[in-house]
């Protein structure tokens, strides 16, 4: 049972990042052409996770500016969705593990999750998106441990 001490505050907001599900048809190279796009509209790829079908591939990721990858994104007209996830970074003292027991304590369930490849200040990060960000926001931050959001995320040029 939850005690009151994480009910949603009006107007609270929580760090959070922007995650995008790109989808591609499922032939050898769309990959690679994404890339290419990104890199020269000058969006660096900070976390990715691949999902696999028949006809077709969701490529899920966290990029340095999600504006510009949104606009990059429109302007080739490829398909995608945008959802908030939460950036977990993992001090030397603190583990996965540990984040998944918070989530299990909270009874919210986590639907993926996976590391950025390129961590700011050298910490682990692991992206979450989970059923009530808000919750699992309140949970880990009182719990001490630090969430990122967009702002941490920007490329500093």
């Amino acid at each position: 049972m939850l005690s009151n001490s994480y009910q949603t505050a009006e107007r609270h907001q929580e760090p959070f990042a922007v995650q995008f599900s790109i989808f591609l048809s499922n032939r050898v190279g769309q990959f690679k052409v994404l890339l290419d796009l990104l890199s020269e509209a000058k969006v660096q790829l900070l976390g990715v996770s691949i999902v696999d079908a028949i006809d077709w591939g969701v490529v899920r990721a966290v990029f340095s500016d999600p504006n510009r990858a949104r606009a990059t994104l429109k302007d080739r007209s490829l398909p995608f969705t945008e959802s908030e996830v939460l950036l977990v970074e993992l001090a030397a003292d603190e583990t996965l593990s540990e984040v998944c027991g918070h989530f299990l304590q909270a009874e919210i369930n986590v639907h993926f999750a996976y590391p950025l490849t390129i961590h700011p200040d050298g910490q682990p990060v692991m992206v979450f998106h989970v059923e009530d960000h808000t919750l699992a926001s309140q949970m880990l931050t009182k719990h001490g441990f630090r969430l990122l959001g967009n702002e941490d995320l920007a490329d500093p040029l």
